[in-house]
């Protein structure tokens, strides 16, 4: 069997209610973005001692393009006014797997991260629910309430999330190797 050449990850988002009920559910393949490829670049010249560790969404669902150089991704309206907020959740590194496909010549990190009830919620009470559009993988700033830096993103056609609810995304990144 031939492999990818080349970095490849996809991710599920499920969007349960209070009562644990799947109520929406997208698939989506991620962009590395620069970012994403600089960290990776510190990681191995010790510029950096942070791995991945966080998780976060937002409500842009236009499709990444060149020169794929997002920064954040958007928790507020064009004229600056937020829109979400605590929409970022930490990785339990417990929830993440490594396991190698010999046959497919990769290692696919695979991880489950939940973004909760009262997070990833409007900042305005009257609001009860925001659609959320797009999630990404990164390393989380200091004060946990963005990525600081952002490994890759995926987009997807928006889903409500309302406050009694949980965001929950399976990632899988596969990394190929071999001649």
């Amino acid at each position: 069997m031939e492999s990818s050449r080349r970095i490849e990850g996809r991710v599920r988002v499920v969007v349960s209610g209070a009562d644990g009920l799947p109520l929406f559910e997208r698939r989506a393949a991620n962009v590395v973005l620069r970012s994403g490829a600089e960290l990776i670049a510190a990681l191995f010249r010790g510029g950096s001692a942070t791995p991945v560790n966080g998780v976060a969404v937002g409500v842009n669902s236009t499709p990444p393009s060149p020169p794929y150089e997002a920064t954040a991704l958007t928790v507020a309206a064009p004229d600056g006014t937020p829109v979400l907020q605590a929409a970022t959740s930490p990785l339990d590194p417990a929830m993440i797997q490594v396991q190698v496909l010999a046959d497919e010549l990769k290692v696919r990190v695979s991880l489950r991260s939940v973004i909760g009830p009262n997070r990833a919620v409007s900042p305005d009470a009257g609001v009860a629910a925001v659609e959320i559009g797009e999630a990404g993988l990164g390393v989380l700033a200091p004060d946990g309430n963005s990525l600081s830096q952002i490994y890759n993103r995926v987009v997807f056609e928006p889903v409500p999330k309302a406050r009694d609810q949980e965001v929950a995304l399976y990632w899988e990144v596969d990394f190929p190797y071999g001649a």
